[in-house]
Parts: C-alpha cells; structure tokens; sequence
C-alpha cells in the first residue's frame, strides 16, 4: 500500500494551503460549468433556432445528471487508483470535453462535450474532497472545506457574470473556451503540488447497473418537468407528464432496493445512519433546487422580458458571487466554534425574505439599481450561509478513511437538486410572458428554503466543535 510522505508541521501547512487552492480550481470549473449555461442558453437557441427550450435544456441538464450518478463509482475508484491520480485524470477529462463542446457543430455534439465534462468533473471531484480533507488537521478543517463550498457557490453564482462577458464578446461557444487556460493549469501544477495517498486496492467496484437506474429515474422525471406544457398531455396535470413522474419515482426506488441487497451498493446507505449526513443531504437537495431555480429565472428574465444583453444580464447579478464569498468564508472561519445551524437559519430565512423583495420589486420594466442588483446582494449574503453550512454539514462527521464516497454522495444529491431546479425555471420561463415565469420560480425557491429553515433546526454540531 503506497503511503504519503510526512512533512513537518510548517510543509505540511503549506502544502496543505497549496492543495486548497488546486482543489478551489477544480470547483471554479465545475461551478462555472453548472451555471454559465443560463447565459449561453440564448445564444446556442439563437444559433440553432430549428432546436426547441425542451430539446436544449438537455444541454444544461445532461451534465447535473451524468456526474451526479457517475459521483460514486469516481469516488470509490480514486481510493482504489489514488486520489492525486483521479483528480488529474478527471481534469483532463472535463477539458476534452470543452474542447468537444467548443467545436460542437450541432447541439448534438454540445450534448456530448457536456457529457464528457460531467464525466471529468465526476472524477476530480470526490478525489479533491478526500485530498482537502486529508491535508487539513480537524481545527482548520472547517476553515478549509468552507472556503472550498464557498468557492463552488461563487463561481456558479460567477458564471452568469463571466459567461455573459465572454460569450457576448465571442459566442457560445466561450461557455467551453473559458475552461480550458484553468485546465491546463491544473495539469501542469497538480502533479508538483499534489501527494498521492494511500490506495485500497480491496475496495470492490460499486453496482454499476445503479449508475443507469440513476440516470434513467432522473432524466425520466426531468422529462416531465421540461417538456413544453401546452402539447397534448405535458401539462402539469397532463398524463404524459405524470407518468414520468410515475416511472421516474419507480425506478429510483428501485435503485434504492437494489441498493439494500447489493454487497457492494453504489449509494451506501449505511452512511445515511449518521444524524447529520440524513439531515445535510436533504439541506443540500433543497438548496441547490431552490438557489438554480432562481438563479436561471433572474437572468433569463432581464434577458427575455427585459432585452438586455447576455453581457448586461450576467453581470448584474454578479454581487451574488461577491456577498456569497464574504458571509461563506466568514462563517466557515467560526463554524468550527459555533456549528453551522444559526447560519443556516438565518441564511434560509434571508433568503425567503429576499425572494418576496423580488416578487415586488421586479417586474416588465428594467430595474438595474431598484431591483436585481439589491436582490443579488441579498441573495449572495443569505445563501452564501446555507449552502456551504449543508455541505460541511454532511462532510465533517464522516469517517476519514470514507471522506471519498461521503463528499461523492453529498455532490451527487446536489446536482440531482440542480437538475430539478434549473428544469423548473425553464419550464417555467419558456412557456409565459412577463413575469409569470419568475414569479412561479420565486415560489419555488421560498418553499425550498422554508424546508431548508425547518431542516435547520435538526443540524447538530460537529463533533470538533468544542475543541
């Protein structure tokens, strides 16, 4: 079994630091990547107007549901090959697939760059969890894994903002380009500053067959979500639509069955045993449907309604990745002391509060300095709270040596959330006028966080907390 090599306590904190800022580069791809495609949505409909909202959400939605079902397996095989090894094979992955994507001549083949993205991003993932976890003793943990859940809210809060300046300056197809200069840094500094770890060459593959039932369940109900709801049977009462929804559920039940027979399951249901990983799983679902809901329905909405440009639209809510950093790196410095229940509450209900601001403030007539902007700022402030606080919620009572599959399933529940989210917000924008569309998202979002605030309340404290 191969084995780290020991530094002396200032090396090691300055590698530690070092291995922070490379697995921050990886969640600015993948944030960037979740996010950007709600400013080059326009432009990829407007260069292939023959493709129908429906047809492109796939664009969007086939990268949440390709990694959130490949999480698992990624997570197992990087104890198995190697943490360092995964992560920089699963860098290069994603930038291929932005080279696809960015060569694509077809929305067909933008389905395919987004897939092989998902794929890389599948992969680096949970091995850059388990290496940040690893670097860090456990009174700087929360420091560590606050400012890197910071940074993967951040730059899907970012993407918007520097989507829309890329891609209005050179097309759609800069949603791809912008990856690859962080890509190719990675691969030259990753193999100087990461250490591999230790390999478990007796851990057994998980059930592969649960990857498909993973994205069959979801990808059926995503169907019923985003298929035009003025055809034949796709309203929201239609019988087409409650049959995926039917079919859907069904085979994510039975993924779960499958998952209690299987000796070597690919959601680990034991893990679910632990209080805070139950309560921070489900936080992180809701949130991550709550937040892409809204986040989509804002920038489409100063696009379609209010005809501003992809540059304009991106960048003014751009203070949601500014004011989200602030309060997630400030309460994730005192987590460690406090618990992470008081941000949550206060983060859910700021957040609640800020979606009614919304619903008044926004409506068909352009609102820059009265409207989005204050609302991004409040956004970013409430948010920046919740969504880290789940996540490091869910991560910090794991077993060290499960840190790998524990952060894949906790990742795995939050593209599954964006999934849904950003499939509700375009259902629900392509298919009104005015401001019905964000005002259905605005709904969407208060309940989601409402179930957030209730959920709050069961948080308990890391089990570091008072030392």
């Amino acid at each position: 079994m191969e084995t780290s090599v020991q530094k002396p306590s200032g090396a090691a904190a300055r590698h530690a630091w070092l291995v922070l800022a490379m697995v921050i580069s990886t969640a600015v791809l993948t944030g960037i990547g979740l996010s950007i495609m709600s400013v080059a949505f326009p432009e990829i409909r407007k260069a292939f107007p023959g493709a129908s909202a429906a047809q492109l959400s796939w664009i969007n939605n086939l990268f949440t549901i390709v990694s959130a079902a490949t999480l698992v397996p990624s997570g197992v095989l990087a104890d198995r090959l190697g943490r360092k090894k995964m992560m920089l094979i699963g860098i290069a992955i994603f930038t291929a697939g932005s080279f696809i994507g960015a060569l694509a001549p077809s929305p067909a083949w933008i389905m395919v760059g987004r897939t092989v993205q998902a794929l890389g991003s599948s992969a680096y993932t949970p091995a850059g969890a388990a290496l940040l976890i690893s670097a860090f003793p456990p009174e700087k943990l929360a420091t560590a894994i606050g400012v890197w859940s910071v940074t993967g809210g951040v730059s899907a809060a970012l993407g918007p903002s520097v989507g829309g300046f890329v891609i209005d300056r050179g097309g759609w197809q800069w949603a791809f380009w912008i990856n690859i200069p962080i890509g190719l840094l990675v691969l030259l500094i990753g193999p100087r500053v990461l250490t591999e770890t230790a390999t478990d060459r007796t851990k057994r593959m998980p059930d592969l067959a649960g990857v498909f039932l993973i994205m069959a369940g979801v990808s059926t109900i995503t169907l019923g979500v985003v298929q035009r709801k003025t055809q034949p049977g796709w309203g929201w009462l239609g019988a087409k639509t409650w049959l995926c929804f039917v079919v859907g559920t069904a085979i994510l039940t039975w993924f779960i069955l499958r998952c209690k027979r299987r000796e070597a399951p690919l959601l680990q249901l034991d893990l679910f045993r632990i209080h805070n990983v139950r309560v921070g799983v489900a936080g992180t679902f809701v949130i991550a449907l709550a937040w892409f809901a809204l986040n989509w329905a804002l920038v489409q909405h100063a696009i379609n309604v209010w005809h501003w440009t992809v540059f304009k639209a991106g960048v003014s809510t751009a203070p949601i990745s500014l004011f989200s950093g602030l309060t997630g790196v400030l309460s994730g410095r005192v987590a460690h002391k406090f618990g992470h229940q008081r941000f949550i509450l206060v983060g859910s209900l700021g957040t609640i509060a800020t979606s009614v601001f919304l619903w008044f403030a926004m409506g068909n007539e352009p609102a820059l300095w009265t409207a989005i902007v204050p609302g991004s700022m409040l956004l970013g402030l409430s948010t920046g709270l919740v969504f880290p606080s789940y996540i490091a919620t869910t991560l910090l009572d794991i077993p060290v040596e499960r840190h790998a599959v524990g952060s894949s399933v906790n990742f795995m529940v939050q593209r599954i959330g964006t999934t849904f989210g950003t499939a509700l917000a375009i259902t629900f924008i392509a298919g009104s006028t005015g401001t019905r569309g964000l005002r259905e998202s605005l709904v969407v979002t208060i309940i989601g966080c409402s179930i957030c605030f209730a959920l709050g309340f069961l948080v308990r404290r890391p089990k570091f907390a008072d030392a």
